[in-house]
C-alpha cells in the first residue's frame, strides 16, 4: 500500500489543489487526513459553502483512484459531523470519529480529541484521564461551544464540562479493544503525543497529550498520524517522524503556502519507507 498522510489544511484552496495533485502524481492507494480540514473563518461558525468546496476536492481525489480516510480536529465545527457521515455513506471518503474501518488489510482508526488549550472552542477538547483533566491554566476569553443554531454559548463551569465527557485515555482504550490486529493498525489522532518533539510550539512550550503517548507506548500500533501543532517540525530540527519502540509516529506540520505531507510505503503489515514532501 502507498499511503499519503496530511493534516491541518484548514480549507486552504491552494493546498487542497496540491493534495489532489499529489494523489495523482504519487498514485496513493489511501490518503489519511488527520483533522483540521475546515477554516477558522468567523470564529469557528459553520458556513455551508465550506463543504461544497471540500466535496469537490474529495471527488477529484476519488477520481485519482485514491481512497480518503479522515477525522476532524479541534478547529472543525461539530455541525459538520452529519455532512461527514453523509459523505461516508455516499462513498466519497471514510469518516472516522472514534471508529475503525478496514482498507486493503489495514485497520484505520480515528480519534479526534485534544487536551484543553487556551482557545475558546472546546467541543473537541477532553480531559486526559478521569482523574487528571489537565485544564489549561490560561484561557483566551471565555470557553465556548457552538449550539445547533450555529451560535456561541459560554461554558459556565469548565471543570464540570470535562468531567461529563469521556477522557482521551478512555476513548483510546475503547478503540483498542475493537482493533483486531494492533500491529497492523494505523491511527489518525489529531493530538500529537507528548515527549517526542512533535508537539513543540513556536514559543517553546510542548503541549502534546500524555494519554496519547501512554497509548502508543502500551499498545504499539504500527503507525500513528498526528497534526494540531502546525509549526512543530520547524522548531524541533525538522523532526516530522519519531519512533516509539515498534510504532512510527508522524506529524508532518503545515506552515506557509507549500503543502506538507508524507508518503509511507507499506508491505505485508510493515513500513518499508517514509518520506516528507519538504524535509524528505
Amino acid at each position: 500500500m502507498k499511503l499519503g498522510t496530511v493534516s491541518d489544511i484548514h480549507q486552504m484552496n491552494s493546498k487542497w489543489k496540491e493534495v489532489v495533485k499529489a494523489c495523482y502524481e504519487e498514485q496513493f492507494d489511501v490518503l489519511a487526513v488527520a483533522g483540521d480540514i475546515f477554516p477558522k473563518d468567523n470564529g469557528i461558525l459553520y458556513h455551508p459553502q465550506w463543504f461544497k468546496h471540500f466535496k469537490r476536492y474529495a471527488q477529484e481525489i476519488k477520481d485519482t483512484g485514491t481512497k480518503m480516510v479522515l477525522t476532524l480536529g479541534n478547529d472543525d465545527n461539530q455541525l459538520l459531523i452529519p455532512e461527514m457521515e453523509k459523505g461516508h455513506e455516499e462513498g466519497l471518503w471514510y469518516y472516522l470519529d472514534n471508529s475503525i474501518v478496514e482498507i486493503d488489510g489495514y485497520e484505520f482508526v480515528g480519534m479526534p480529541y485534544v487536551p484543553d488549550y487556551p482557545f475558546g472552542y472546546k467541543f473537541w477538547c477532553h480531559g486526559e484521564y478521569n482523574d487528571h483533566l489537565r485544564i489549561c491554566p490560561q484561557q483566551f476569553g471565555k470557553p465556548i461551544l457552538v449550539g445547533e443554531d450555529n451560535k456561541f454559548y459560554n461554558i459556565r463551569d469548565l471543570e464540570e464540562y470535562f468531567k461529563s465527557k469521556q477522557s482521551i485515555h478512555g476513548a483510546l482504550v475503547d478503540l483498542t479493544k475493537k482493533v483486531e490486529d494492533i500491529e497492523k493498525s494505523i491511527w489518525l489522532i489529531h493530538a500529537p503525543p507528548s515527549g517526542m518533539g512533535l508537539d513543540l510550539c513556536a514559543h517553546g512550550e510542548t503541549v502534546g497529550s500524555d494519554a496519547v503517548l501512554d497509548f502508543i507506548e502500551e499498545s504499539q500500533p504500527m503507525l500513528t498520524i498526528h497534526g494540531h501543532i502546525h509549526e512543530a517540525p520547524e522548531y524541533n530540527g525538522n523532526k516530522w517522524k519519531q519512533e516509539c519502540h515498534n510504532t512510527l509516529c508522524i506529524q508532518n506540520g503545515q506552515v506557509g503556502f507549500d503543502l506538507y505531507y508524507s508518503v509511507v510505503e507499506l508491505e505485508k503489515g510493515e513500513i518499508i519507507s517514509a518520506k516528507h514532501s519538504i524535509y524528505n
